[in-house]
């Protein structure tokens, strides 16, 4: 009867482990997009590369910059956010600072997992922003986040709990665009 208990027990626990590893993917959605389309008469309208690329003297690892694409995701989620902003995000392939009206420009300098699903996640990231009207810097910011993953983190990827701070990161950014204020600190 014991030992019944005990297999009956460990076939559970595999069974949570095996749902949990389901877990670690990331699922995007196209809500960012959607979103935007719903900004009919925005308030401030900013265009942004379609990737916020990694600064000069990042401290990121090479697992993180290969597997995470927190390049291509990033601008996603502030235009996702933007929109309960009434800030229209428009991104672009060819963004530069001295486009003309508004240009925001945001550079990733830490990206950083200390953790695993055994341990507990614990993820950071940062990064650095300008805001540019009509070819002059207007407002700078930093962002940074720190996440253990949240509820169930241990059944998340590294990439997934990486990606909860860009996200979040996303959302205070799109919030200052709307009122910018030179040399914000957002974030934790």
């Amino acid at each position: 009867m014991q030992g019944e208990k005990w297999t009956a027990a460990l076939a559970a626990a595999g069974l949570m482990l095996l749902g949990g590893c389901a877990a670690n993917e990331t699922r995007e959605t196209d809500a960012g997009a959607e979103a935007a389309a719903e900004v009919t008469n925005p308030e401030v309208i900013v265009a942004v590369p379609e990737r916020f690329a990694y600064s000069d003297d990042a401290t990121v690892s090479e697992a993180i910059r290969r597997e995470c694409e927190l390049e291509e995701r990033f601008p996603g989620f502030v235009q996702e956010f933007g929109a309960r902003h009434d800030v229209r995000v428009e991104t672009g392939a060819d963004v530069s600072p001295g486009d003309a009206g508004k240009v925001l420009v945001v550079e990733i300098t830490q990206a950083r997992n200390d953790g695993s699903a055994w341990s507990g996640h614990r993820s950071l990231a940062e990064a650095e922003g300008t805001l540019y009207e009509n070819g002059e810097a207007v407002a700078e910011f930093t962002s940074r986040r720190v996440s253990g993953g949240g509820a169930f983190g241990g059944f998340k990827g590294s990439c997934a709990v990486m990606g909860r701070t860009v996200r979040a990161m996303g959302a205070d950014i799109a919030a200052w665009v709307r009122l910018p204020e030179d040399g914000a600190h957002l974030g934790n």
